[in-house]
């Protein structure tokens, strides 16, 4: 099967990727791949879910899941029906790249001039500290609580730890952010951006400028060892660190992508790898440079 753009990934990068495409009349096939989140919450979905469960009163784990699985399904049907009235076609199954215009994906062989990669990322390993889903998360298991933790201990103050740790305290968590970044000036580039504010406002305690040596789970509670030799006790701990690209198993180095260290891909400003027919967009990108050679 012939295509004009093939659009390797899901959620909406990879959806509006595929929609951008066929909109400018090129015929446009999404290959979703079969370990590909289809439930992944993003912090901004999470906010949305609860500010409109706040004005409601208490706010439960399992209110949380329903106010967060609805926004999710009307999302998706509304990107089913858009991705059909362009004519997107959709594929789904173990998907690997054979060449820089053709794809695998399950029985099918896709192949296109122009082949973009929108495959995600997700909370990368943070030592050799499993994430079981209750004492020690990562930021796609946040949801998979039993119930709402008295205190969290958010590890990185990134973007994507600070916004967490904004929707954590709306919802009455007492909240602590650890980051190894000295101070605030160090945290933000010298940008004083939105999250940081109203992390501010919500009372959320830092510790900056101390590393986070190990994280010790129990049944009931988590020990964080700073280097500082300071402890910090927690019901549960959100890792927040970093990310890795969802690329594993896709074959990219063989048709001349790079990645990097977490699996990302290297592209240059306007998003083209090292491939010139292989392309990224989205959080998969780990790094922009001006100029690649092509491989």
């Amino acid at each position: 099967m012939i295509y004009d753009q093939l659009v390797l990934g899901n959620g909406r990068d990879a959806v509006s990727a595929a929609l951008s495409g066929a909109r400018t009349g090129l015929r446009v096939a999404l290959a979703v791949p079969a370990d590909a989140p289809s439930d992944w919450v993003s912090a901004k979905v999470l906010r949305q879910a609860v500010d409109r469960l706040i004005p409601t009163g208490y706010v439960s784990m399992s209110a949380l899941r329903r106010e967060v699985g609805g926004l999710i399904d009307a999302q998706r049907d509304a990107d089913r029906n858009e991705l059909s009235r362009w004519g997107v076609e959709r594929f789904t199954g173990q998907a690997r790249l054979v060449s820089a215009d053709s794809i695998v994906i399950g029985d099918s062989i896709l192949r296109a001039g122009a082949i973009v990669l929108a495959c995600g990322t997700r909370t990368a390993p943070f030592g050799h500290v499993p994430f079981d889903g209750q004492i020690v998360l990562a930021a796609e298991q946040l949801l998979a609580r039993e119930e709402l933790p008295r205190s969290m201990i958010v590890v990185g103050a990134g973007e994507s730890g600070l916004e967490h740790a904004v929707v954590l305290a709306t919802l009455g968590v007492r909240t602590t952010v650890v980051d190894d970044h000295v101070n605030m000036f160090d945290l933000c580039g010298g940008l004083m951006r939105l999250p940081l504010f109203e992390a501010q406002a919500h009372d959320i305690a830092f510790r900056l400028g101390d590393e986070v040596i190990c994280i010790e789970p129990s049944d009931r509670q988590a020990v964080v060892r700073l280097a500082s030799g300071r402890l910090l006790k927690g019901d549960a701990v959100l890792v927040c660190t970093g990310r890795e690209g969802r690329t594993d198993g896709l074959d990219l180095e063989s048709v001349g992508v790079g990645l990097d260290e977490r699996g990302r891909v290297w592209c240059d400003a306007r998003g083209r790898t090292w491939n010139p027919q292989i392309s990224a967009v989205g959080d998969v990108v780990g790094f922009r440079t001006n100029h690649i050679m092509a491989g």
